[in-house]
């Protein structure tokens, strides 16, 4: 019996040896699942904190996108007054242009009108100096003929004279004066 329980026990040790391996492979075979899932935990929980990182940066930079959004909304509705404000200041200036031109014609008409006013009063100036000159002409022509005719009336004058003295000597037979 001795024999049989050495046997049994030397069984029992090969059994339990074999559950010891059977559990041992086994541990390593888990604690090669637990090292693997650790290292996935790990790499996913870096992850997700890279990701939730990367979520508070896109988050900020929505933020800022939207900051910017407005910004540049109200930046383009000044900007369209302003565009707005420019129209009618150019369609004030265009009008202005305009009505400028129409000034221009008007003047250029009038300035026309004085040029040939001017001619027309240069034209008449020559005729009158003209005029002028014939009636110098004529003026002392007949300041000539009136000079000999006031010699002429003398001369008369004194010829009268003259026949009256001899006349009146003659009636009274006197010697005429000389």
């Amino acid at each position: 019996m001795k024999n049989i329980l050495q046997n049994l026990l030397v069984g029992f040790a090969f059994l339990l040896c074999a559950l010891i391996a059977v559990q041992w492979t086994r541990e390593v075979r888990l604690h090669g699942q637990v090292e693997t899932l650790t290292r996935d935990l790990a790499e996913k929980t870096g992850a997700l904190q890279n990701t939730a990182g990367q979520l508070q940066r896109s988050e900020a930079e929505v933020k800022r996108l939207e900051a910017l959004k407005v910004e540049l909304t109200d930046l383009v509705k000044t900007n369209r007054l302003e565009i707005a404000g420019l129209k009618k200041d150019l369609d004030k200036a265009e009008a202005r242009a305009r009505q400028g031109e129409v000034y221009k014609e008007a003047l250029d008409q009038a300035n026309a009108s004085i040029k040939k006013q001017n001619d027309s009063i240069l034209k008449q100036n020559e005729d009158i100096k003209k005029l002028m000159a014939e009636r110098n002409e004529i003026a002392k022509k007949f300041n000539d003929l009136t000079v000999e005719y006031n010699d002429l009336a003398k001369k008369w004058n004194e010829q009268q004279q003259k026949l009256n003295e001899a006349a009146a000597s003659a009636s009274t037979n006197a010697p005429p004066a000389k």
